[in-house]
């Protein structure tokens, strides 16, 4: 009896370290996408997801563990644990990352990625330690702009393109420098930044009323110097977190808290008319806590969370470490 008992229990032991050591297989395994397991509670933004025609659909954030930068009293060299990634831009070439210090003891950084390939290449230090919660590429100026500070206004700061690939914080030792300033008197901070035909918009962000989106334009494209604010404010949902234009829509993504996010989507024609309510938008894409800013480049909108900082892994059990990259016109498509 005794000896089937044994024989049993090894029988079962043998069956489990099987069945863990093929799930240990399968996790490791290639065709294991930890974000189709997130997001296959979002089957819009799943399906599109799977139809990113793209060499590269997901692109890890670097320093969520560790990062390099500059600590505020000193300005040397220091690590910070606690980089919160917020804003995103795409060129043809690469992608860049905005993140602050979630304890403001360290300055702020953009990360840069290859785009082609998915790879880091190098962290470039800001100035302060700006919540740097919009980028966008400027291509007519040749600059990288990013959200700045200013004191009861929205400040936004260019970077150009020629410094940020010369730039190397080891030998430097400083922040990479702005080549130029835009100020919007209008709204009390730029949460957010987009570019759209050639003009730059930046918006705030306000959990508890609606946000407002400033608009301006340059006299001329080689020049910084600025055109008087374009248009009448545009009111966006409140707690907007970014804007973008593909074709004849504009985007609006909303998050706050462990909550699902959203991304409104809505006509060109509405948003000429300033008023972005959510209530009227075309579609509704229910998307993972901690949406921060999107970005579009091409046919593709690609997606940054805030969820895989060491503040917020704790938060949600859905929290995402990769910028995601889905398919516009099957994000546009799969609702109607």
């Amino acid at each position: 009896m005794i000896f089937v008992l044994v024989n049993l229990v090894l029988f079962f032991s043998l069956g489990l370290i099987v069945f863990y050591t093929e799930k240990i297989r399968t996790l490791n395994s290639s065709t294991y996408d930890p974000v189709v397991q997130i997001f296959k509670r979002y089957p819009v933004l799943n399906a599109s997801y799977k139809e990113a025609e793209l060499n590269y659909s997901t692109f890890p954030i670097p320093g969520l563990l560790k990062t390099q930068t500059l600590e505020k009293e000193t300005k040397s060299l220091d690590d910070c644990y606690g980089m919160t990634p917020q804003g995103l831009a795409i060129t043809e070439n690469y992608l860049f990352i905005s993140a602050y210090c979630s304890s403001h003891e360290h300055h702020s950084v953009i990360f840069m990625l290859d785009k082609k390939e998915a790879k880091y290449l190098k962290t470039i230090v800001l100035k302060d330690r700006t919540h740097a919660g919009g980028l966008a590429y400027d291509a007519a100026h040749h600059c990288l702009w990013v959200s700045a500070v200013a004191k009861d206004h929205g400040r936004v700061a260019a970077i150009s393109m020629d410094d940020i690939l010369n730039y190397d914080m080891t030998l430097d030792d400083k922040p990479i420098r702005y080549r130029h300033t835009v100020d919007f008197p209008s709204i009390y901070q730029a949460s957010f930044i987009t570019m759209n035909e050639g003009s730059l918009l930046a918006g705030n962000f306000d959990k508890r009323e609606n946000g407002t989106v400033a608009n301006i334009s340059f006299v001329e494209e080689e020049t910084f110097d600025v055109v008087q604010e374009k248009k009448e404010e545009v009111i966006v949902p409140k707690k907007a977190q970014g804007i973008v234009f593909y074709k004849d829509y504009c985007l609006v993504s909303q998050s706050f808290g462990p909550f699902q996010s959203k991304i409104y989507v809505f006509s060109s024609e509405q948003f000429c008319t300033g008023l972005l309510n959510k209530s009227t938008a075309v579609q509704t894409i229910k998307a993972p806590p901690y949406l921060e800013q999107i970005a579009v480049f091409g046919d593709h909108l690609y997606l940054i969370f805030e969820s895989g900082a060491a503040s917020y892994r704790e938060k949600t059990a859905k929290f995402l470490t990769e910028v995601v990259a889905v398919h516009l016109p099957t994000l546009l498509e799969v609702e109607k």
